[in-house]
């Protein structure tokens, strides 16, 4: 997940090199003390993040040194007085790289992206490794995605060999963008190994170790980023996805639990949350969520199949088929439709399921095996035609399905040898994954 630029944390940055570097050249011992002392002081506001008071020392002292008072300013959110301070300096000497520098923050600050894009290029032409620079330009072009022209701006600022974080995690970014998933890992890793509290960089290489298919390692990665920042609601939906994805259930459900406590209007969270339930065979608790999660999203289409199949495994047959045909009108599969049909004969409504189907009969292939069994559905004495395309059916999944629409017609009738006979088969064929195999086991579930 990208971070946002960090402006205030910038400024303190900046601001506190500043102190640090600050210092009196010249005036004697006692003046550079006495200086010492007042910087000292303002060092100390600044730790404790008291801007404000800092720059009323800095001003009740009268201290002579513009750029330390520019930075200042900055932090105050005195922007136009920092302007014009720093233009004065550039005026005296318009190759002033600090000043420069500080003037780039002013139209950052300001999200004059063109003017701080123009100062900083500027200051390379000057300076072409300034690390302040590079950094901050690359930060610019991996937002306009130039990752090439990004990649190199990073590249500059760490080509001397010192850690510089910022253009290491930037850097990363950027590989990760152009799918070099290996190189950033490195850069990620180098992050993670100088600082073990760099949320994002936990982040971010979790999601690549989850593309490799590494979900204990991803797993992990996420547990440091919730040990950094517990309240930091996505590491607990990333972490829920992981755990959801490597078959761990239970904690997965726990997570978007953890994450809806803390945002209980955010759908997907309700929405994964009953994949994890389902998954774990708690379909009651699946069937709210799915519900909860498409009365705050109507438009979630993915929910429609698993919120209507748990609808009518519990019989609600009005919005299942509702839901079923909703997902059929989108993109017109057969097996949603017979399914809504079923829902609705089960309703009561054959004249609607019939009228369903031959509206829509036309759309299959009459090649296809669910071709048949739809006429089947409207047309009893078709029954032997059907069951015939069956056995002649040579590939065992569109085998397995036809069973499974056969034995769903037969249930709905109340042919319970029949269709127990065909969920039975459905449930040895091999296919778990599918919804058919769903299903029957429910209804060889609830038979038994």
């Amino acid at each position: 997940m990208e971070k946002p630029l960090d402006k205030s944390s910038v400024l303190i940055f900046i601001l506190a090199a500043v102190f640090f570097l600050s210092g009196c050249a010249t005036g004697g011992k006692m003046k550079a003390d006495k200086e010492e002392n007042i910087i000292d002081a303002m060092t100390e506001e600044v730790k404790t993040g008291s801007m404000d008071r800092a720059i009323e020392i800095y001003e009740q002292k009268k201290i002579d040194d513009p750029l330390l008072y520019s930075i200042l300013l900055l932090n105050n959110n005195r922007i136009d007085d920092a302007e014009i301070l720093l233009n004065g300096e550039i005026e005296k000497d318009n190759s002033n790289i600090k000043a420069l520098y500080y003037l780039s923050l002013v139209y950052n600050l300001r999200g004059d992206v063109p003017s701080e894009k123009k100062i900083l290029e500027k200051i390379l032409l000057l300076d072409p490794d300034n690390i302040d620079a590079n950094v901050s330009l690359g930060r610019i072009h991996a937002s306009e995605k130039k990752y090439r022209e990004a990649e190199a701006c990073y590249g500059r600022a760490l080509s001397k060999g010192e850690y510089i974080e910022d253009a290491e995690l930037g850097l990363a970014r950027v590989l990760l963008a152009q799918k070099r998933n290996q190189e950033a890992l490195k850069h990620y890793s180098n992050v993670i190994d100088n600082n073990r509290d760099n949320q994002f960089a936990y982040m971010d290489r979790s999601w690549i170790k989850a593309l490799n298919e590494d979900y204990e390692g991803a797993e992990k990665d996420l547990d440091e980023a919730v040990r950094i920042d517990p309240d930091y609601i996505w590491n607990y939906l990333d972490r829920g996805r992981i755990r959801l994805y490597s078959g761990k259930y239970k904690s997965s459900a726990e997570d978007f639990s953890k994450a809806l406590e803390m945002d209980n209007s955010l759908f997907i969270a309700y929405a994964q949350r009953a994949e994890a339930y389902e998954m774990a065979g708690r379909d009651d608790l699946a069937l709210n969520d799915y519900k909860k999660a498409l009365s705050i999203r109507p438009d979630y289409v993915k929910g429609y199949i698993p919120y209507a199949l748990q609808l009518y495994r519990k019989g609600e047959w009005r919005e299942s088929s509702e839901y079923f045909l909703k997902a059929y009108n989108l993109g017109k599969n057969p097996e949603y439709m017979l399914l809504s049909a079923a829902a609705l004969i089960s309703s009561g409504k054959k004249d609607q399921a019939d009228k369903l189907i031959a509206d829509n009969i036309n759309t299959i292939p009459r090649e296809n095996l669910l071709y048949h069994i739809a006429r089947f559905y409207i047309d009893k004495y078709y029954e032997t035609i059907a069951v015939q395309k069956l056995g002649e059916e040579k590939k065992s999944f569109d085998r397995m399905k036809g069973m499974f629409y056969l034995a769903i017609y037969y249930d709905t009738f109340g042919n319970n040898s029949l269709s127990e006979k065909y969920y039975t088969e459905i449930v040895d064929s091999g296919f778990p994954e599918t919804l058919e195999y769903r299903v029957s086991s429910w209804k060889l579930s609830d038979k038994g």
